[in-house]
C-alpha cells in the first residue's frame, strides 16, 4: 500500500480532490486582489510552509530529537489554525460566504465566533490542508 492510500484510510482524511475544492472554494468567495486577503492569506501559507517541514522530516528524526522538537511543532501546527480561523473572520468582515469550505475543514457547523479550541478536534485535518497549501505552492513556484 503507497502512503497515499494509507493517509485516505485515515480518519477524517482528504483526498487530493477535496482538498483543491476546498481552495477553490476559499478563492471564488474571496476577492484574492483584496490587500487584506493576500495579507492573511500569506501569514497562513507562510505557517502552512513551516508546518510542512517538519511534518515532511518527523519520520526522520530520533526520538530525543523529536521530543525537543515536539513543542516547536504544536506551536506551529497551532499558527496554522490560528491563521485559518483569522481567515474566516476576515471572510465574515467582508461578508464573503466561508460557511461552505469552514464546515468542511473544521467539520463543524457555522459560528459567530470560533476560537481555537472550538477546532482542536480535527487538528489533523486542519493540517492535512495546510501541507496540501504547501505542496501546491512548491509545484507553482516552477
Amino acid at each position: 500500500m503507497n502512503n497515499l492510500d494509507w493517509y485516505l484510510q485515515q480518519s477524517e482524511s482528504l483526498t487530493l480532490a477535496e482538498m483543491d475544492a476546498l481552495q477553490q472554494q476559499i478563492f471564488t468567495q474571496a476577492d484574492s486582489t483584496d490587500p487584506e486577503f493576500q495579507e492573511v492569506w500569506q501569514d497562513l501559507l507562510s505557517s502552512a510552509i513551516k508546518y510542512a517541514s517538519i511534518r515532511a522530516g518527523w519520520h526522520l528524526l530520533s526520538r530525543s530529537e523529536r521530543s525537543a522538537q515536539d513543542q516547536v511543532r504544536t506551536a506551529t501546527h497551532n499558527d496554522v489554525i490560528t491563521n485559518f480561523l483569522i481567515l474566516e473572520r476576515l471572510f465574515k468582515l467582508k461578508g464573503w460566504h466561508s460557511q461552505a469550505w469552514t464546515e468542511q475543514l473544521f467539520l463543524q457547523a457555522d459560528q459567530p465566533q470560533r476560537h481555537l479550541a472550538d477546532v482542536t478536534d480535527h487538528r489533523k485535518r486542519i493540517g492535512d490542508f495546510a501541507n496540501y497549501l504547501a505542496f501546491i505552492s512548491a509545484l507553482s513556484q516552477r
